[in-house]
């Protein structure tokens, strides 16, 4: 009984980090009403979701607040990249699907390009989180977000998997979209710290 009440155990721990998940999950919407300011966000949320995974985090406000800082510039400039490549794929999708060609051609193009979309947007995921994590230039991130989304792929399904879910909840319950975005995050960044662990075995260590 008295093990219950010990807030060193497991299930307290466990609910002090989904409390500290609740509130970066508010601070994630606060710091991206901007919009610009969304890869900034995203990577401040990431930084704190992965530090839980080693129980490392230290106080939320104070830890999103300096990662938010320190990461501003370059998480803006690959959330611009980002927002551009992703236009760009809908417009080719959406010129696929009216442009006049013979049906096979348009089913082969529409193929491809869906080919092309859901490896951008399964590299996307991983695009913040290696931000957050480790110190790189953007065109270094930008690779290592292909060759391990590419060479993780049943990882990346599964986080594409759970942002899918939060996804449907949020439509559901639209009010609650922080705290769905927050425990994405929070559940993916597990899967993502095995993946950073056999890239960068002793930079995790």
């Amino acid at each position: 009984m008295n093990h219950l009440f010990d807030p060193e155990n497991r299930f307290w721990s466990f609910m002090n980090k989904i409390t500290d998940v609740f509130l970066l999950g508010v601070l994630w919407l606060l710091f991206s009403v901007p919009v610009f300011t969304i890869g900034a966000a995203t990577t401040s949320l990431y930084q704190f979701t992965l530090k839980q995974t080693d129980n490392e985090e230290g106080y939320v406000w104070k830890s999103f607040v300096k990662a938010f800082r320190k990461n501003f510039r370059q998480a803006t400039a690959l959330w611009l990249m980002l927002l551009a490549a992703g236009a760009f794929l809908a417009a080719d999708v959406y010129a696929c699907l009216h442009i006049t060609v013979p049906g096979a051609v348009r089913i082969l193009c529409f193929g491809l390009l869906l080919c092309l979309c859901l490896i951008f947007v399964l590299s996307a995921l991983y695009v913040f989180p290696i931000l957050s994590r480790f110190e790189r230039k953007t065109g270094t991130i930008l690779r290592h977000s292909f060759i391990m989304a590419m060479g993780n792929l049943y990882i990346s399904v599964t986080v594409l998997v759970i942002y899918a879910a939060a996804a449907a909840l949020t439509y559901y319950w639209t009010v609650l979209l922080p705290i769905w975005m927050a425990l994405a995050a929070f559940f993916s960044s597990y899967l993502f710290r095995y993946v950073f662990s056999r890239y960068f075995p002793d930079q995790e260590e």
